[in-house]
């Protein structure tokens, strides 16, 4: 059994709460750190995770479709390889599991390799983007696993406002997508983990609802984006307090 012990990082100077993992198969105390974005491939961090460890990973991962990210090829045949990487980590280190399918076509693939346990439709308005009938309104949303305690809907109804190549990434996805799903499938306190942390919306949602969070991302420039990003939000709560 994983003992987690909660302490002060006395070499971090804002005193962010780091989790010292005393996982007896790997001999050793592993180390994540709370309210963190790790600048690293997203396997590499969920190694140094016990199992059950993340209360929630929310994430919107590539999807291979030729997006230009800043370090990440986006190509099809990446997607399917990077899919098969990471949902066996996903569903070791998570309780419960939300993520875009990112194609519609790819869903067939999906369900026959890694089925789902359910589907929340998330409409997201009309932005334009193209369907076998003519426009694309809705996206599937995939769910693995689920909370003590969740109860909430399959419909999400948040326009996707954002545009592309907004805070600097190519396919960044509105803080209140984030903050829904997160208010309904998790409770204040909980772990939130984005595997791909991207511009840093699933942080910042976290921030706003009182969750922690860690994030995964290979990118630098993504990663000082996110962190600057998640920064005014803990700030602004920061001065509230004072102020109170």
């Amino acid at each position: 059994m994983n003992e987690k012990i909660e302490q002060t990082d006395q070499n971090n100077n804002s005193g962010t709460v780091v989790s010292y993992i005393a996982d007896p198969k790997m001999g050793h105390c592993q180390r994540i750190g709370l309210n963190r974005i790790y600048n690293e491939n997203n396997c590499d961090t969920m190694r140094r995770m016990p199992d059950g460890f993340v209360d929630l990973i929310l994430t919107d991962p590539p999807y291979g479709i030729g997006l230009e990210y800043d370090v990440y090829k986006d190509t099809e045949e990446n997607w399917y390889k990077l899919f098969d990487e990471m949902m066996p980590e996903f569903k070791r280190v998570a309780k419960m599991i939300i993520m875009p399918s990112c194609r519609i076509a790819a869903l067939e693939w999906i369900y026959k390799n890694h089925p789902p346990d359910w589907l929340i439709c998330w409409y997201k308005g009309s932005p334009g983007h193209r369907s076998y009938v003519g426009f694309n309104d809705w996206e599937p949303l995939l769910v693995y696993g689920k909370n003590e305690g969740v109860q909430m809907h399959d419909y999400l109804s948040v326009n996707n406002t954002d545009k592309m190549g907004g805070n600097g990434h190519p396919c960044p996805k509105p803080v209140k997508w984030a903050q829904w799903l997160i208010q309904r499938a998790s409770k204040e306190g909980d772990l939130i983990y984005d595997p791909f942390m991207g511009s840093g919306t699933v942080g910042v949602a976290a921030a706003k609802l009182n969750r922690n969070y860690v994030g995964s991302e290979i990118s630098p420039y993504y990663c000082q984006i996110a962190e600057r990003r998640i920064k005014t939000i803990t700030d602004q709560f920061t001065m509230f307090n004072e102020v109170i």
